[in-house]
């Protein structure tokens, strides 16, 4: 069978820069790897002389993406794709515990200089969401209903018992001899990490702005629940007239909403309006509009992979991706009658196109280059027996009689001029 015609490619001259080439090296290596991976976790369903379905396989693995060409990239993009990779697997929680940890040592060592409080050590635990670390340390100081606590909210939903068990130690008068630390943290695990009017504190307060995170992640959502930021957004929000709530704001530290791997957390649980997805990986985008289509991401971002594919000389990739397409019609058959793809095989046994699709494509390549006798062959050998007496009637037949009527002028003036 013919095959595409490959075009220069226009970056040719470009990719002679070593910092260019190294660039692009890399955006090829790591597009190839995607659709590879891609493909095998995806399948195309034959759907008679139309397109393709494309659907995922009921086995995806999204970590497969996680891949350790990503090293290569910024730590930004490593992070933003451990979390997504997290996020696919309901582990959110592990990861952004796993994300501040090293951090924790330096930070207990400050809170220990700063603070003349016991429980400084059983608090800092519990803002790194090492529950285990602050069990010890608040059984160590022999407050044994606290240590269970921290355990048991790490297996089961306690807040509102804790809850109530603090309104029996300030009923008991057992409360108001807690050191500050000591209250943060049973008021950790009762999932009130606001600010407390009785105690005079904000619980997050001090606490950097991605342990914060991670406390309404870890104690701020039923247990068993998908995780959410609903609290966490109401927290720092300053749009809520209320003295106690400004004050909570106030005392919340800030977070960095330039942070890619922030805007995703928020655009997965979240607010989506604070994710700048033109500034994500475009792999990643493209990825989650198939992967995720509830997150309602623009068909733009996937036309924008496909071109990128295209760009780097991996058509047959950009079509298999344009199949996925909301509407694939258009751009699948723009990247056929661009004939830049060279497998022809491929796309009738693996990707299903149809023939007379594919021959309907190069036919309009070939009319593009105005090769209209081509066209008409691949027409005829198509089966396409209607476009092709178009063809026939439209194009060479108006040309050859053009060409027999300007032969016969020429011939008519050389008999004028010698007679």
């Amino acid at each position: 069978m013919l095959s595409g015609r490959k075009r220069s490619h226009p970056s040719a001259l470009m990719m002679q820069t070593p910092i260019v080439d190294s660039k692009y090296k890399l955006l090829e290596l790591r597009s190839k790897q995607v659709m590879t991976i891609f493909q095998k976790q995806s399948e195309l369903i034959s759907n008679a002389e139309n397109l393709p379905t494309g659907r995922l396989k009921p086995d995806t693995d999204f970590s497969a993406y996680n891949t350790p060409l990503l090293k290569e990239y910024s730590v930004d993009i490593q992070l933003i794709w451990g979390l997504a990779v997290a996020l696919f697997q309901s582990n959110s929680q592990s990861w952004i515990r796993n994300l501040v940890l090293p951090g924790l040592e330096s930070q207990l060592e400050i809170n220990l200089k700063q603070h003349d409080d016991p429980f400084v050590t059983t608090f800092t635990y519990l803002s790194f969401g090492q529950r285990d670390l602050a069990c010890q340390e608040a059984k160590r100081l022999e407050d044994f209903q606290l240590s269970m606590y921290i355990t048991h909210s790490g297996l089961k939903d306690v807040r509102e018992t804790v809850q109530d068990h603090i309104k029996t130690l300030q009923t008991q008068g057992k409360w108001q001899n807690m050191t500050p630390f000591h209250k943060r943290s049973w008021r950790t695990i009762s999932g009130k990490l606001d600010y407390s009017e009785e105690d005079g504190f904000t619980v997050t307060e001090r606490v950097s702005w991605q342990c914060c995170l991670g406390m309404y992640i870890w104690y701020g959502n039923r247990f068993g629940d998908v995780p959410s930021l609903q609290k966490y957004n109401t927290a720092i929000d300053s749009s809520i007239v209320n003295i106690h709530h400004l004050t909570t704001v106030k005392n919340t530290a800030a977070p960095d909403v330039s942070c890619l791997w922030y805007q995703l957390f928020q655009w997965w649980l979240g607010d989506k309006g604070i994710a700048k997805l033109d500034s994500w990986p475009l792999d990643l985008v493209w990825l989650l509009t198939v992967y995720k289509p509830s997150g309602e991401i623009s068909d733009l971002y996937a036309m924008k992979w496909i071109e990128n594919l295209e760009k780097i000389d991996q058509s047959e990739s950009a079509i298999y991706a344009a199949l996925f397409l909301k509407r694939p019609v258009e751009k699948v058959n723009q990247i056929l009658r661009q004939c830049e793809w060279n497998n022809e095989s491929k796309l009738l046994n693996e990707y299903h196109i149809p023939s007379k699709i594919i021959c309907f494509a190069k036919a309009l390549n070939a009319h593009d280059d105005w090769d209209f006798d081509e066209e008409y062959r691949i027409l005829l050998e198509g089966g396409l027996y209607k476009q092709a007496k178009m063809s026939l009637l439209h194009f060479i037949l108006p040309r050859y009689f053009d060409s027999e009527c300007y032969e016969l002028q020429l011939s008519a003036s050389d008999t004028k001029l010698f007679s």
